[in-house]
């Protein structure tokens, strides 16, 4: 009778090697984006489900469907986005966006879970980036509702192009798409600098309604009031006034051209003021 011997049973080792996934996080974790991503989650969270949001996407989309495509387009037989761009730009960004960004950090602060933050493994940086990447998401989605319009000019202006798409030939509205394309670019980074600011001056007070008054007064400075002085000073302040407002920035987008230095001012901005937020918070955690 033949026995045979079962192989013998490996013991697991008490030690195993780290799969690459683990590695992979383990590289993540050490660069803070897991900790920006779910302040980001959190806050845009937030945003979706508070009163707050849903009141700025009904004004947003009230302004933008009355004033901005019906005034405009049906009522006045222009087919463009003009008027859409207008409201979002003259009224969004530096009305509303103050409404998206007074809470932030004011509201960390005034209920005292702050301290509690400060005191976590979360960075400074990761707490401010985070917080302006939920609310920056936020702006994105309702400027993204605003595409529906694009489609149905490109639907129903009766004068048609061709255009082709992986080969294939589609006809679509007579429209300036290098144009809307940049403008939308310029709206993108505008709202990356404003939000940012906001984020700013919710870090500078406790209180919303401070927070909101002063982020407020900051962006209607860079917009208009950099442009107004322009017209009552003389070379060469005249020249820096026209460089620092964000109006004469931002019409190179609205025109259709999309040059390097009006990208860079809005970076700028934004890098800015996420950078003196970022400050104020680490002069707060060694108090």
């Amino acid at each position: 009778m033949r026995v045979e011997r079962m192989p013998a049973r490996r013991e697991p080792s008490a030690r195993s090697e780290p799969g690459f996934a683990d590695a992979v996080h383990a590289v993540v974790w050490r660069t803070g984006l897991l900790n920006v991503a779910a302040i980001a989650r959190r806050e845009l969270g937030a945003l979706l489900v508070s009163p707050v949001g849903w009141v700025v996407a009904g004004v947003f989309t009230f302004l933008v469907s009355g004033f901005g495509f019906i005034g405009t387009v049906l009522a006045g037989q222009q087919a463009t986005m003009d008027g859409v761009f207008g409201v979002i730009t003259g009224f969004m960004t530096l009305i509303l966006g103050p409404v998206l960004t007074m809470r932030l950090v004011a509201e960390e602060r005034s209920h005292g879970t702050l301290e509690l933050l400060l005191t976590s493994p979360v960075r400074d940086w990761e707490l401010v980036l985070g917080k302006w990447l939920g609310a920056f998401v936020f702006y994105v989605l309702l400027i993204a509702t605003t595409l529906v319009y694009v489609v149905l000019l490109a639907i129903y202006v009766p004068e048609k192009t061709s255009i082709t798409l992986a080969g294939i030939s589609i006809q679509v509205g007579r429209l300036d798409f290098g144009l809307v394309g940049a403008t939308y670019l310029g709206m993108l980074l505008v709202g990356a600098a404003a939000i940012a600011i906001g984020v700013l001056a919710s870090s500078v007070t406790r209180n919303q309604v401070i927070a909101y008054v002063l982020s407020l007064v900051a962006l209607l400075a860079i917009w208009y009031t950099a442009f107004l002085l322009g017209f009552f000073t003389r070379p060469p302040l005249s020249l820096f006034f026209d460089y620092v407002a964000g109006y004469y920035r931002y019409q190179a987008f609205s025109l259709g051209r999309v040059t390097l230095r009006d990208s860079v001012y809005f970076l700028s901005l934004a890098v800015g003021a996420l950078f003196l937020a970022t400050r104020l918070l680490g002069s707060r955690r060694w108090r």
